[in-house]
C-alpha cells in the first residue's frame, strides 16, 4: 500500500497544473533535472525539454541549461501577440539538442574485419547517418560503391547498411573502430523522401516562438520543421549536419512571417569531399540537401546568418507577402548558394556574400516574381575549368519570370548556363560589373530573351583569378590592371566594398574552434565585410 500511494503521490506531482507563480515567467531544464519537479529554478529544473515545452505558457522561457538533450521535440502550444514562448539556452552555444544515439550503444557492437580497411557488424536499428573522430562519414548506396570508394585516393570515412541491421564501414586510416570514436542517429522513422521532411529534432506546430543560442548537432534529417506556424524567430542557433536546418515545405498550411537570423549552418566535410578529389560532383550531389532553409510561405526574411559547406546554401521560394535574403554569408556550396524553385514571389536579395558555389544563383525556375537581387558580392573559386561550375545565373526547371539583377559584382568562370525548355520572360540585367574567364557564355540558351543594360564585362586571365581569402585588394588590383574607361584606372563597382553588414552567424559562435570554422575566418578576416 505504501509503494501504490507513492506512486500516486509522483504522478499527482507529474501531472501537476501549471505553477506559473511560482516560476517567474521560467521552465528551467537541466541534464539532471526530474521532469516531476516544477521547473521553478535551477535546483527543481525538469529532465527533459520536451516537459519544459509542456509546462510553458504564453510569454514564458523554457531555459535550457548546459548539456546533450536526445530528443525529438513537439512543440505544440505557443504564445501569443507579444507574449512568444521562447525556448533557449541558458549558456549561449551550450545547450545541444542531438540526433545521435548514446556513445555507449556504438561501443558494444562487435566488429570484424571484411578487407583491407572495412568492417562490418550488426546493429540494433538502421543507420542513416554516421561520424568518425567528429567528422561526417559518406553514406554509399551499395556495398560496391563502398568498396570502390574506399581504394580511391584520399579517402574519407564511408558507410553502407546491408539491409536494416547490417553496417559495412570504411576506414582508410587503417585502425578498426573500436580506436575510432563513432557516433550514429539515434532510432528514427524511415525516411520517407529526399529533403529531410517528416523526420525533425523539433517539430514547430505553434504560434508565436522564439528559438534562439541551441546547438542542434547531427540530425541527419531536418533539425526544425515549421508545421502550421507564423510569428517565428530563430535566431543565434547552430546547425552541424543537418539534410534541412529548418524545413518549410511541407504542412498543413505554409507558415508566414518568419524571422530566421544570426545562425550558423554547416555540413562539413559536405564540400571537402570533392574539393580533395575523392568524390566527383554526381556522387556528393545526392547525398544531402545540407541546406539552413528549405522554405515557402509567406512574409519570410533571412538576414546575418552564416552558411558553410552545404549542398544549397539557402533553398526560399515564397508564395506571396514581403520576402528578403539580406545580409548572409555563404560558403563552399556543392551546388546553387542561394536556389529558387517556385514562385519566388516578392522576394528581394540584398547585401550577400556568396563564395566558391557550383553556382551562385539557381533561379530553377521563378513562377511569379517579382524577383529582384541587387548589391550582392559573388566569388567562384578558380577550379579545374572543364568541370562546368563556377556560373552565375542557372536557369533550368521551366518558365521563369520577372527577375531584376542590378548592381551585382560576380567574379567566375561564366555568366550563366541554362537549358532551351525553361523559357525566360520580364528578364533583366542592369548595372552589374562581371569578370568571366570564359565570355563566350557557352550554354547560355537564354542570353536573347534578357534585357541588358548598362552591365560591364571585363575579361579575365585564368592565371589572374585571385582567391577569395586575397580580400577586396587582389579584386581592386585586378580591375586596375583591366583599365577602365577615360581618366579612371578601372571600372566603377557597382556595390560598395567592404560590403556594408554585420558580421554574421550567433554571437557567441567561435570560428576557429572547427576546421570549417578556420576556413571561414580567413574568408571574413580578408576584409569583404566591414563590420569584426
Amino acid at each position: 500500500m505504501a509503494w501504490v500511494l507513492a506512486a500516486l503521490m509522483a504522478g499527482v506531482v507529474y501531472v501537476q497544473p501549471p505553477t506559473t507563480w511560482m516560476r517567474r515567467g521560467v521552465v528551467h531544464v537541466a541534464p539532471d533535472g526530474f521532469d516531476g519537479w516544477p521547473g521553478a529554478d535551477r535546483r527543481s529544473a525538469v529532465r527533459t525539454i520536451q516537459r519544459g515545452l509542456d509546462l510553458a505558457r504564453a510569454g514564458e522561457s523554457v531555459l535550457v541549461w548546459p548539456g546533450v538533450y536526445r530528443e525529438s521535440l513537439r512543440l505544440r502550444h505557443g504564445g501569443r501577440a507579444g507574449r512568444p514562448l521562447i525556448l533557449r539556452a541558458a549558456v549561449p552555444g551550450q545547450a545541444v539538442i542531438s540526433g545521435t544515439a548514446d556513445p555507449s550503444v556504438s561501443r558494444r557492437w562487435s566488429w570484424q574485419s571484411v578487407g583491407p580497411r572495412r568492417y562490418r557488424t550488426r546493429t540494433p536499428w538502421r543507420i542513416d547517418g554516421l561520424r568518425v573522430d567528429g567528422v561526417m562519414a559518406y553514406r554509399a548506396r551499395r556495398a560496391s560503391d563502398l568498396d570502390a570508394l574506399c581504394r580511391r585516393p584520399g579517402a574519407m570515412p564511408a558507410f553502407q547498411m546491408r539491409g536494416d541491421h547490417q553496417l559495412d564501414i570504411c576506414l582508410p586510416q587503417g585502425r578498426p573502430p573500436q580506436q575510432r570514436r563513432l557516433e550514429v542517429n539515434r532510432p528514427m522513422p524511415a525516411r520517407r523522401r529526399s529533403g529531410g521532411h517528416q523526420v525533425a529534432l523539433l517539430w514547430v506546430e505553434a504560434p508565436h516562438v522564439e528559438i534562439r543560442d541551441l546547438v542542434f548537432d547531427f540530425p541527419v534529417m531536418a533539425a526544425i520543421q515549421l508545421w502550421n506556424t507564423h510569428h517565428l524567430r530563430i535566431s543565434g542557433n547552430a546547425f552541424h549536419g543537418a539534410d534541412v536546418a529548418i524545413d518549410g515545405s511541407a504542412g498543413l498550411r505554409q507558415p508566414h512571417q518568419l524571422l530566421i537570423d544570426h545562425n550558423a549552418s554547416d555540413c562539413r566535410p559536405l564540400y571537402q569531399w570533392r574539393q580533395r578529389g575523392w568524390l566527383s560532383w554526381a556522387e556528393v550531389y545526392p547525398y544531402s540537401n545540407c541546406s539552413l532553409t528549405w522554405i515557402q510561405g509567406l512574409d519570410i526574411t533571412l538576414r546575418h546568418n552564416l552558411i558553410s559547406e552545404a549542398g544549397d546554401g539557402i533553398k526560399l521560394s515564397p508564395l506571396g507577402g514581403r520576402n528578403r535574403i539580406d545580409a548572409n554569408v555563404i560558403a563552399f556550396t556543392t551546388d546553387d548558394g542561394i536556389e529558387f524553385d517556385g514562385a519566388a514571389s516578392h522576394l528581394e536579395v540584398s547585401h550577400n556574400l556568396v563564395v566558391g558555389t557550383w553556382a551562385s544563383l539557381g533561379i530553377s525556375p521563378v513562377s511569379t516574381g517579382p524577383l529582384r537581387i541587387h548589391h550582392n558580392l559573388f566569388l567562384q573559386q578558380r577550379q579545374n575549368s572543364l568541370v562546368g561550375n563556377g556560373v552565375w545565373l542557372k536557369l533550368m526547371g521551366g518558365p521563369i519570370q520577372g527577375v531584376t539583377l542590378d548592381h551585382n559584382l560576380f567574379l567566375g568562370l561564366r555568366l550563366a548556363w541554362s537549358v532551351p525548355d525553361s523559357p525566360v520572360s520580364d528578364f533583366s540585367l542592369k548595372n552589374n560589373l562581371l569578370l568571366l574567364v570564359d565570355p563566350a557564355e557557352a550554354g547560355f540558351d537564354a542570353r536573347p530573351q534578357v534585357t541588358w543594360q548598362d552591365n560591364r564585362e571585363v575579361g579575365l586571365a585564368w592565371a589572374a583569378w585571385p582567391l577569395p581569402e586575397q580580400g577586396p585588394p587582389a579584386l581592386l588590383a585586378l580591375l586596375e590592371s583591366a583599365g577602365g574607361d577615360g581618366p579612371s584606372p578601372s571600372p566603377s563597382l557597382p556595390l560598395e566594398l567592404p560590403l556594408p553588414i554585420l558580421r554574421p552567424g550567433p554571437a557567441w559562435y567561435r570560428l576557429e574552434q572547427g576546421a570549417s570554422g578556420r576556413q571561414l575566418k580567413a574568408l571574413l578576416d580578408a576584409g569583404w565585410i566591414r563590420s569584426r
